[in-house]
């Protein structure tokens, strides 16, 4: 297999109380099945044969019981233990040694049937230093005429915004829209590589990502980037057209040299759910671009 294949699994699952009690929430029943049956069979079926599983002290017994009574399917578990109060990027700092090569990483409480070929061939096209799955959020019954609410923080879906370029293959900008007042911020150098922009906030990060390998030694080196998402994500997002190289990074190309990784991204945005933003000429010689919703 050309990638590894890591699962986070060592959540709380705090705001799931007090289902959570006494089971970890990797183990919660969904459908008659715990909730990480679901990633093993996606990657068994995508044809993992073996699958890095980091976990909570509390919460490995019980998962290596299931394991072993009875999960039905024949991927392989390596069950390693993380303290409980890491983030998601601290967790890749310390199984980095038990990780060999590029990497797909999936959430712990991740459902999907996302095609994960497919997922590969979009990161190998672009050769790629991470490539990111988006999702449409949930749509929810309403009054037909009303307007669509914004997102709010007490939703158990957070919309995201997102960007991308032209071909909407490039992902250029991801944050959560319940952290976004009324501008987004997008860097000049971003501007200046894509002036057309398509932003949207009908996509979420599905918390499911193909990332190079050399991406761990960036993380012993910018040891306060501690989670995936929030941090890592929108770290390797302001940085992908840099000149300088970066701890770890393979030796470019000449005739690449200015870009320093892609972010690729794997998903469908139709037309009618984006904002066009187009360059007019002057964004090279501002800082930042903000984008007003529209």
């Amino acid at each position: 297999m050309e990638f590894q294949a890591v699962l986070l699994a060592g959540g709380s699952g705090t705001r799931l109380y007090p289902l959570t009690e006494g089971v970890p929430k990797s183990l919660l029943p969904v459908a008659n099945r715990p909730l990480i049956a679901y990633q093993l069979l996606l990657l068994e079926k995508a044809g993992f044969k073996d699958v890095l599983v980091a976990t909570s002290k509390n919460a490995k017994s019980e998962l290596e019981n299931y394991m072993s009574q009875a999960h039905k399917g024949s991927i392989n578990v390596d069950i390693h233990v993380v303290d409980e109060e890491l983030e998601t990027a601290d967790v890749l700092r310390a199984i980095k040694d038990k990780i060999k090569k590029d990497f797909l990483l999936i959430s712990g409480d991740l459902i999907t049937d996302a095609n994960l070929h497919h997922l590969a061939d979009v990161h190998r096209i672009n050769d790629a230093t991470l490539t990111v799955l988006l999702r449409a959020p949930k749509v929810e019954n309403k009054t037909p005429g009303a307007p669509a609410a914004k997102p709010s923080k007490t939703e158990g879906g957070i919309v995201d915004y997102v960007a991308l370029d032209e071909k909407r293959t490039r992902l250029l900008f991801l944050e959560s829209a319940a952290d976004v007042e009324e501008k987004l911020c997008l860097p000049r150098v971003t501007l200046c590589k894509h002036p057309n922009v398509f932003i949207t906030n009908k996509m979420l990060d599905a918390h499911l990502y193909i990332f190079s390998r050399w991406i761990l030694d960036l993380l012993d080196e910018r040891p306060k980037i501690t989670s995936v998402k929030t941090e890592l994500v929108p770290y390797l997002l302001r940085h992908q057209f840099s000149r300088k190289p970066y701890p770890g990074q393979p030796v470019q190309p000449i005739d690449d040299v200015e870009n320093a990784f892609d972010v690729s991204v794997a998903g469908y945005v139709s037309p009618g759910e984006v904002w066009r933003y187009r360059s007019q000429g002057s964004v090279c010689r501002r800082r930042t671009c903000r984008c007003r919703r529209g």
